[in-house]
């Protein structure tokens, strides 16, 4: 059985390898492959071999070399490493600011605390400059704060909405200017990005809407993921349900 050592070649070998043509950069690198063993028995060699270095514009040894790969890749590792500890610490932050809030919103009695409740503890959770909830369905408006009803003839807000149709939410950095007016003066001076999400109850269709807007312009960017803020917004709609907004 093979035991993956090469064998050295008889003198006739030499004598006929001298006659051929030289050995190709593949097959030299085959071979190396196929003979982990070889500098092994060539040991002086591996003193002799010299490999450029491009960084230093000079030559090293091949033993100088191989350390400074294997020291670059365990750097590249580590690196790695840090940044997927990193995220892990980032998403377990983000997973405990999120329940302090879905707590919060789920002891919520009625539509007025609740219009008061989410923005607060959203503000307070993720730094925002600002959180808006605001309505367009006023069959229910007795049961809602005066400045959370929108006008039904406010051309801004209708042009929200239709944006909003069929979209789980918008993404804006920076804010369009439907969106702007929306907000107070102080609120948009400061804005750079924003999340829109849609308020729904029993129908399919909005009934209104909550604006985050951060100071961050990569906060809220259209190629993030929103897993999170559908879940958000689902459950802003499931209590508005609970608390028979319909």
């Amino acid at each position: 059985m093979d035991s993956g050592r090469c064998h050295k070649m008889d003198p006739s070998e030499d004598t006929d390898r001298n006659e051929t043509p030289g050995l190709s950069e593949d097959e030299v690198a085959d071979f190396l492959r196929t003979c982990p063993d070889f500098f092994e028995r060539h040991l002086a060699l591996l003193s002799e071999l010299v490999v450029p270095h491009s960084a230093r514009g000079g030559a090293v040894s091949l033993l100088e070399r191989q350390v400074g790969v294997l020291r670059d890749q365990l750097s590249i590792e580590r690196n790695r490493l840090a940044a997927l500890i990193d995220k892990a610490k980032e998403n377990s932050r983000l997973q405990q600011r999120l329940q302090r809030c879905f707590e919060r919103i789920a002891r919520t009695r009625n539509m007025a605390e609740l219009c008061d409740a989410v923005p607060r503890v959203l503000q307070a959770e993720f730094g925002l400059v600002a959180a808006v909830m605001q309505f367009t369905d006023h069959s229910a408006k007795d049961a809602l704060p005066i400045n959370a009803l929108v006008s039904e003839d406010n051309e801004s807000a209708a042009l929200v909405m239709r944006r909003l149709a069929g979209k789980v939410c918008l993404l804006e950095a920076p804010l369009s200017k439907e969106t702007a007016d929306l907000l107070d003066p102080d609120s948009v001076a400061q804005a750079a990005s924003c999340a829109v999400l849609p308020i729904t109850a029993r129908s399919d269709e909005p009934i209104g809407w909550i604006i985050l807007v951060s100071r961050d312009p990569g906060h809220y960017r259209p190629d993030m993921d929103t897993v999170l803020l559908e879940g958000l917004a689902g459950l802003i709609g499931a209590t508005c349900i609970r608390l028979e907004m319909s």
